[in-house]
């Protein structure tokens, strides 16, 4: 990797966010940990990454709060003095049936998975277009192509993570600017742990492996990714369901 990249990370503290952060630990690297409450657990993944040889910091706030986002980008920016990668990896669920479905769980989950997104996508895209380029990555999902019963809220966010991930590479291609998504499929880190052990055994069933997603393997391709400059506007499913 390049040396003194500057990567921008959402839901940082634990699951995949925390094994993507690692993954960026390189040296010369600077890794802003966003979180949203668990501190004490960021400031763990900040420890880690210093050890590894890398800068690290946390940043606390709320993705879907506009301005929570807004003061946050510009904190990173004005430590770092810029931002060469942004994954938008911060998501929630609130799984239910549609038909038994609060409009409340519906909001957050949209506010989150998407409203987050578009709202980092923005701030950031911005500040790589004024320093000549960078790289956003949307953690997305198999579930936002294929859909799921109940978890409508999901796969309608993770939907239109994937048309903004397409409109945001036609908007900022002109800024050398790459902005791709990465479907992780389902893996058993953090919320992935919580599924319903009859959802676990559904998913290992449909992967023509047998397998769930490796962690480890989506953190190197992510990586690697970030690194690509021709490369953009595009969806990669590392899942080995077939969609």
């Amino acid at each position: 990797m390049e040396n003194k990249k500057v990567i921008l990370i959402t839901g940082a503290s634990r699951g995949i966010g925390r094994e993507l952060a690692l993954g960026f630990a390189a040296p010369g690297n600077t890794v802003f940990i966003n979180y949203l409450k668990e501190k004490d657990a960021a400031l763990e993944v900040a420890g880690e990454i210093e050890r590894l040889g890398a800068a690290a910091h946390h940043l606390q706030a709320d993705v879907a709060d506009f301005l929570g986002v807004q003061a946050m980008v510009k904190q990173a920016a004005e430590k770092a003095g810029r931002i060469d990668v942004l994954i938008n990896n911060a998501g929630i669920t609130r799984n239910r049936s549609i038909i038994k479905m609060p409009p409340a769980d519906w909001h957050d989950v949209m506010r989150t998975n998407l409203d987050g997104a578009f709202f980092l996508t923005r701030e950031c895209g911005a500040l790589m277009a004024k320093n000549g380029g960078g790289a956003i990555i949307n953690i997305a999902s198999i579930i936002g192509v294929r859909g799921a019963a109940g978890c409508a809220n999901y796969a309608a966010a993770k939907a239109g993570l994937i048309a903004l991930t397409k409109s945001a590479a036609i908007e900022l291609g002109r800024f050398k600017v790459r902005v791709n998504a990465v479907l992780p499929g389902f893996h058993l880190t953090g919320m992935g742990k919580t599924a319903a052990k009859d959802y676990i055994e559904r998913a290992r069933a449909e992967s023509v492996l047998g397998v769930t997603t490796d962690v480890a393997e989506l953190a190197a391709f992510v990586v690697f990714l970030s690194q690509t400059l021709t490369v953009s506007g595009q969806v990669f499913n590392l899942d080995s369901r077939v969609i």
